[in-house]
């Protein structure tokens, strides 16, 4: 019977040892795929026990990473190599654009009849219109590309967006839009000044093509305890919509998105160069629909 005893004691010694082995090891994988998440390491899963159903399970994992690995790899060259697309397409629009905006130029200096120069004025428009749309495409595939760590400090964001603000007056007041800042309280907050101006220029061109009512733009510090925004500032741009309007909330940030009723209007890279210029200050964008209402904004780290 004594020796019943020891041998189960012994056993059970020898099982707690190897179940508490199991755990070390559960634990140092846990720490080495926490690791590889947090720096984008390459490296594989290694073992620190003999075990043959962790070791098929290890490999397994490391199988599973390499695979993971690569398609991020190939996710990453064909995103490279779109932007250089969308950089040399650029490039390559910019200069027979120049040339032809010249021609048009030297026509226009030409003593045209009524009907030459209202075509001339028709080329002109659309040869306008394109030229913003490669800006568009140049602007994005510089910010696209652009590696460099952005120089953040202090920035009176109210007085900001109500500059912003204050140079679309004409643009909306001839839609018959008014527009308004729902309070006028002083919030600072952390970005890049010339960034920020792109940003709001580009939220409240957005809001010309699709607003039919009051656009109104409040900025406030985001307090809520239970959100990763808390003590952050929130700038919101709100607008109505007609009730047939096909722009999706989920899509608006998505690379060359356009409504199906602006499809001829826009390049669709407008909010997208937003989503852009946020993140590289560190911040995030945000958009919805609720009831007739879009709206569409972004976080950013407030001035302590």
């Amino acid at each position: 019977m004594e020796i019943a005893l020891v041998m189960i004691s012994i056993f059970c010694v020898v099982l707690l040892i190897y179940l508490l082995g199991i755990k070390l090891q559960l634990r140092s994988i846990r720490r080495q795929l926490e690791y590889r998440n947090r720096e984008q390491s390459v490296s594989p899963v290694l073992l620190e026990i003999n075990d043959k159903e962790i070791n098929r399970l290890t490999t397994a994992l490391n199988k599973a990473l390499r695979q993971e690995a690569q398609l991020r790899m190939s996710q990453e060259i064909r995103e490279q190599e779109f932007r250089d697309l969308i950089t040399n397409i650029s490039h390559d629009l910019r200069t027979p654009l120049t040339v032809m905006k010249g021609y048009l130029q030297l026509l226009e200096r030409c003593e045209l009849e009524k009907v030459p120069m209202r075509y001339l004025n028709i080329c002109f428009r659309h040869t306008d219109e394109l030229e913003k749309r490669v800006q568009q495409f140049f602007e994005y595939s510089y910010w696209a590309n652009q590696k460099e760590c952005i120089s953040l400090h202090t920035v009176n964001i109210t007085n900001l967006v109500t500059d912003a603000m204050t140079d679309f007056i004409p643009v909306f007041e001839e839609k018959g839009i008014s527009m308004r800042l729902e309070n006028d309280t002083i919030y600072k907050g952390i970005g890049e000044e010339e960034l920020l101006k792109r940003v709001m220029q580009n939220i409240l061109k957005n809001c010309l093509k699709y607003a039919t009512g009051e656009v109104v733009v409040s900025i406030e510090k985001w307090a809520d305890g239970q959100s990763s925004f808390n003590g952050r500032l929130k700038i919101c741009i709100t607008n109505p919509v007609p009730e047939n309007c096909s722009v999706d909330a989920d899509k608006v940030f998505d690379r060359f998105y356009v409504g199906s009723t602006e499809r001829n209007q826009s390049s669709g890279l407008g909010l997208s160069i937003v989503k852009l210029l946020v993140e590289k200050m560190q911040g995030e964008v945000f958009a919805g629909r609720e009831d007739g209402v879009f709206y569409v904004g972004f976080f950013i780290c407030a001035d302590r």
